[in-house]
């Protein structure tokens, strides 16, 4: 199975932005970014004015370091994506419905690398029957859960300490270490994210 295991920091130091591909971690001191005063510099370090078709790829990698996708994988959510009416939107919700994204969008897990490890390890369920694919997409009304006791004592240290988790279309049961995706998402859900889509689409239309 092909793994992406390259260094985290690079890949924000690259972006020019905090990617949190860390977790937690991103907010605490060991983050290289505050060590070293580059959040938000590398673009201004760059002279040479940038293409068009460089500021769209930045805006690819960024989404797909983001979620931890092969350039293969993002290519296949594009094509299906490009089959909708809202092509951006489409894309984001099919990278936000992965098994490993809602994992970490529930607080059971620090990261999404960490979350994808989870899923691989067998440590998640899916309407109690374990799913051990990242890329699983997770459909409206199904619950994620721990799968087992030996489960539950590794991720209950991860949840103690999260917050309830501030997308509305999830919602979370800490003492069950459960969640629940309680709606279909819309291309609204999916503003947030911290990358220009539409680029993306450009891009790939070239």
């Amino acid at each position: 199975m092909a793994r992406d295991i390259g260094s985290k920091c690079k890949r924000c130091r690259k972006a020019g932005e905090k990617l949190f591909l860390r977790g937690d971690k991103c907010l605490s001191d060991k983050c290289v970014l505050m060590k070293r005063g580059e959040v938000g510099l590398v673009r201004g370090r760059r002279r040479r004015r940038q293409s068009t078709y460089s500021i769209q790829l930045r805006e690819k990698q960024k989404l797909r370091m983001m979620y931890g996708v092969l350039e293969r994988q993002f290519r296949n959510y594009f094509k299906r994506a490009a089959k909708s009416a809202n092509t951006a939107a489409a894309l984001v919700i099919q990278l936000e419905r992965r098994l490993d994204n809602i994992v970490f969008r529930l607080g059971l897990a620090d990261s999404r690398a960490q979350a994808r490890q989870f899923v691989r390890h067998g440590h998640v369920t899916v309407d109690g029957r374990r799913v051990n694919i990242p890329s699983y997409q997770v459909k409206a009304g199904q619950t994620v859960g721990v799968n087992g006791d030996k489960s539950a004592k590794l991720i209950r240290p991860i949840i103690a300490n999260k917050e309830a988790p501030a997308a509305t279309w999830l919602a979370v049961d800490p003492g069950s270490m459960t969640g629940r995706i309680v709606r279909d998402l819309s291309p609204e859900d999916v503003r947030e994210v911290p990358c220009n889509t539409q680029l993306i689409v450009e891009l790939y239309s070239r």
